[in-house]
Formats: C-alpha cells, sequence, structure tokens
C-alpha cells in the first residue's frame, strides 16, 4: 500500500500477530480459552497499576511448570514472542533470556518502551480474544 505510514505498518503487524496467536488458543479445551479471554482482558490494566515487571512476574507464577499447561502459558509465551517478534518498535527481547529476566534488566527508557508495546499488543489480544472465543453466556 503506497500510502501506509510506519504507525500502520506496526499496528497492521500487531494485529496480525495478535490474530494468529488466539488462533492458537481456539484448538485448546474450552476452559482454556474461556481462561485466556478474561487474562488477557485484565492484563492491561494489571500493566498500567502495578507495572509491566510486576505484571510479568505475576503471569509467570502462575504458569503451569513442567508438561502442563494452561492459560498463563500461553499469555507468557505470546508476550514473549511478541517482543521476540519484528513487530515491535524501538525494543527487541533477547531471545536467550526468560522473559521476566529480560524485563528486570531493562534500563529506564527501555522499560517504557517494552510497556507500551505490551499495552499496544495486549490491546490487540483482548479485541480478538473477545470477539474469537465465546463465553457461556454466547453459546
Amino acid at each position: 500500500m503506497a500510502g501506509e505510514t510506519i504507525i500502520s505498518k506496526l499496528e497492521k503487524g500487531r494485529a496480525e500477530f495478535a490474530y494468529e496467536k488466539v488462533k492458537e488458543v481456539l484448538s485448546q479445551d474450552k476452559k482454556i480459552q474461556k481462561e485466556y479471554r478474561s487474562y488477557v482482558k485484565r492484563l492491561p490494566q494489571m500493566v498500567l497499576l502495578n507495572g509491566l515487571g510486576q505484571t510479568i512476574a505475576f503471569v509467570s507464577s502462575k504458569k503451569a511448570k513442567k508438561d502442563q499447561f494452561n492459560a498463563y502459558n500461553f499469555v507468557y509465551n505470546h508476550i514473549s514472542q511478541y517482543l521476540e517478534s519484528e513487530n515491535t518498535t524501538r525494543i527487541k527481547k533477547d531471545k536467550s533470556k526468560p522473559l521476566e529476566e529480560w524485563v528486570i534488566s531493562l534500563n529506564s527508557l527501555s522499560y517504557r518502551y517494552a510497556t507500551e508495546e505490551v499495552l499496544a499488543f495486549l490491546n490487540w489480544l483482548r479485541r480478538f480474544a473477545d470477539g474469537m472465543i465465546e463465553t457461556d453466556e454466547e453459546s
């Protein structure tokens, strides 16, 4: 598209990435889908109230360990994968570090950039999860 701005390209990239991640969750059982939808709806507010570091630490603490998998594993992995992707601006996560370790190692400016990126991504995740994942009331 000739008149496409950098901002619209970034938003398109975020949207496509978020759409694919929500589609990934649709292959899981209804319980995980419902929990995922609920978590991604609440996370932006948690980031704004508590900060990115505390929110990531919380999500990390709720992930299932070892071979088990729950909705928090999806949320954690999706945020981490997004920050490692080509869709981010001004900041990119080091693939060799766990998400929580990477976040706490950031300087103040990079931490703000990471927070902005995660909030922008969560906004798209929330929109797609809301539209694509059915709740009990909608069934």
